[in-house]
């Protein structure tokens, strides 16, 4: 059964209320879809991706190809990279379509605020730099509510002394914070 705008609209409104509670903001939601101690240690403001090679040509070729929006500046952990705002759509562009479910996470979450904020429902994509790729992101009924169980994970992560354990997996070989975990 398809979602309506008002279900939508009524489940963003529950997340960003847990968003504003626990001060959140849309990248810890691609960190937390891969790792939870990835997720603890972007909290806790503890990285080096100055150092890290992949991150660093990341960060330029983000902004050579798509410079972020600015129409959103103000709004509570609201920065996605684009925002189409006649057709009620909010776009991240990313390099790769590697973790595509994690991505999405972040994109659901900007069109999720943006939703409780406009009343209206708003749609969300991701776009592949340089191969002019556009994915788009589910936002029914069932991922609101993911959103929302994944708003309130972090904020229990937000409240640990230390970061919890984290199990090797295969995205640890490519992750910014391997050499903070020990899988490098």
């Amino acid at each position: 059964m398809a979602s309506s705008e008002a279900e939508i609209v009524s489940a963003a409104k529950s997340f960003a209320a847990l968003v504003e509670r626990h001060d959140l903001h849309g990248l810890l939601f691609q960190h937390v879809a891969l790792c939870e101690r990835r997720a603890w240690l972007h909290m806790n403001r503890v990285d080096y991706a100055h150092l890290e090679e992949k991150m660093r040509l990341g960060s330029v070729s983000h902004e050579l190809h798509k410079p972020r929006d600015h129409s959103v500046e103000g709004l509570l952990g609201i920065s996605p990279d684009r925002i189409d705002w006649d057709a009620r759509k909010v776009i991240e562009a990313k390099g790769s379509a590697g973790a595509r479910d994690a991505v999405s996470m972040q994109t659901r979450f900007y069109a999720l605020m943006l939703s409780a904020a406009t009343g209206s429902g708003w749609s969300a994509a991701n776009e592949i730099i340089g191969k002019k790729k556009v994915l788009k992101v589910s936002l029914l009924l069932e991922d609101a509510q993911l959103m929302i169980d994944l708003a309130r994970r972090l904020g229990d992560i937000s409240e640990m002394k230390v970061a919890p354990a984290a199990a090797r997996r295969p995205i640890c070989d490519s992750c910014s914070y391997r050499h903070l975990c020990g899988y490098a």
